[in-house]
């Protein structure tokens, strides 16, 4: 909820500016600004906070046959 708030306050204050300097502002430079702006703020709260450990998992082993043997010997095979 705090990302939400801090895009929106620095979307409406950088709407003011943009007003105060007299170029136009519109509905497509707020959600623009409000986007970017909430997006920078949700990767510096990611990486302000400390990584998590992984969970330590054993690893999966399946089993394998040793040899694999053939029905019939290929040398008693006849050629027609």
């Amino acid at each position: 909820m705090k990302t939400a708030l801090i895009s929106v306050l620095t979307a409406t204050l950088l709407g003011f500016a943009s007003l105060a300097s007299g170029r136009p502002f519109d509905a497509a430079d707020f959600t623009a600004i409000l986007f970017t702006t909430g997006l920078v703020a949700w990767t510096v709260a990611q990486y302000s906070r400390e990584a998590r450990p992984l969970t330590v998992a054993r690893p999966i082993r399946l089993t394998a046959p040793l040899a694999v043997r053939s029905a019939a010997p290929v040398a008693s095979r006849l050629a027609a």
